[in-house]
């Protein structure tokens, strides 16, 4: 029984963005044996209604380039609203949640370089009114990013047709992205298919250097191109978050093993008393005390600490999401490609309403970008 929301077409065609973001309709007619004006039509239908999109996000090297902090944030009573729609309008904080336990938010922050880091956490989160408390476990090895999860909707030759060999990595990192790299991504945010010529034009350039800048900055690691999908499309998620520890010298395996995992969305050797973070993205609450139980079993040297049950997300990757997981508002998560001592502007400064049923939020496509 399939308990998903979306059309087979549709889920598949997501899992192949996933593996492609930015193949040509041609290329995906050959692996889903449909027309491309078919797959651009269906493509048209999900991005437009917000059930499906490709953005930017962290790469598999980020932390090679700048910094990351998975943030549990406390909230004083009845300051829960107001400190959410604070988040939700910061550009450092790239994905939120409300979450079960301890903790009110669960939030994962990025900023160019540890000082970036400390001006996020002690000028623009802490001072928020209505926050009570901050917990910052920083990032220090990244075993899997969300870019990697996928919705598993493609046959074994599906899936060998369009995914790519990845390059390895550059051994040491290239030169911070300018200008032009910033308002590059920054555009690519909102819609990371858009056509190089299109992207060119808004950015000041032409279709050939936009391409060769985007797809550097993709072979660093610092970033990457992700397709997301609503829960109303891919079927029913409850992300779980996991803080683990580990002996140090079983981390590598841990982190290995666990990234391994189909349901895996991220994972993350941490500071704090526990050393792993490990996110999970789960069919229903039924299935975390077996995971635990099976966990235990596959890595015995491994405890769990704690665990986060995300309630309601609230913003994926600098995309800010309704009740029903469907994008709705983009504010482009600027310090993934901002330069070390650089300063990148405010998110939603106004209009950010979040409510039991529906959250709306400004700027307009083209409105944000790193400023010095």
């Amino acid at each position: 029984m399939n308990d998903r929301a979306g059309s087979e077409l549709d889920i598949a065609l997501v899992n192949a963005l996933q593996l492609n973001p930015r193949a040509d309709w041609s290329e995906l007619a050959g692996a889903l044996r449909h027309a491309p004006k078919t797959l651009a039509r269906r493509w048209g239908a999900l991005s437009g209604s917000g059930s499906a999109w490709v953005t930017v996000g962290p790469g598999q090297g980020f932390l090679r380039h700048g910094c990351a902090a998975f943030l549990t944030v406390t909230c004083r009573p009845g300051a829960r609203q107001n400190v959410a729609e604070a988040l939700v309008a910061e550009p450092g904080v790239v994905s939120m949640s409300a979450t079960s336990g301890a903790a009110d938010f669960l939030v994962d922050a990025f900023a160019p370089d540890l000082d970036g880091l400390y001006e996020l956490l002690s000028e623009r989160i802490e001072t928020v009114e209505g926050i009570a408390g901050v917990t910052s476990l920083v990032g220090l090895t990244t075993y899997r990013e969300g870019s990697r999860w996928r919705a598993q909707a493609l046959d074994l030759e599906q899936s060998t047709r369009l995914t790519r060999p990845e390059a390895a990595a550059p051994r040491r990192p290239g030169p911070a992205p300018d200008a032009l790299d910033s308002a590059l991504l920054a555009a690519l945010s909102y819609d990371a298919r858009t056509p190089w010529a299109d992207l060119a034009d808004q950015c000041g350039t032409t279709g050939p250097t936009a391409r060769r800048r985007v797809e550097k900055l993709i072979a660093s690691g610092r970033i990457a191109l992700r397709c997301e999908g609503a829960h109303t499309l891919l079927g029913p998620v409850v992300p779980t978050t996991f803080l683990l520890t580990v002996p140090p010298d079983e981390m590598n395996h841990a982190g290995e093993v666990l990234g391994r995992l189909a349901q895996c969305r991220v994972v993350e050797a941490i500071t704090g008393p526990s050393n792993l973070l490990l996110t999970m993205w789960f069919r229903g609450t039924a299935e975390i005390a077996p995971f635990e139980a099976a966990l235990v079993r596959e890595l015995p040297s491994l405890a769990i600490a704690d665990r986060y049950v995300s309630l309601r997300t609230h913003k994926r990757g600098g995309h800010i999401l309704d009740t029903a997981g469907r994008s709705i508002a983009v504010i482009p998560p600027t310090p993934l490609f901002a330069a070390a001592g650089e300063r990148w502007t405010s998110g939603v400064r106004q209009g950010c309403v979040i409510g039991p049923s529906r959250m709306t939020a400004g700027p307009p496509p083209g409105a944000m970008s790193p400023v010095s």
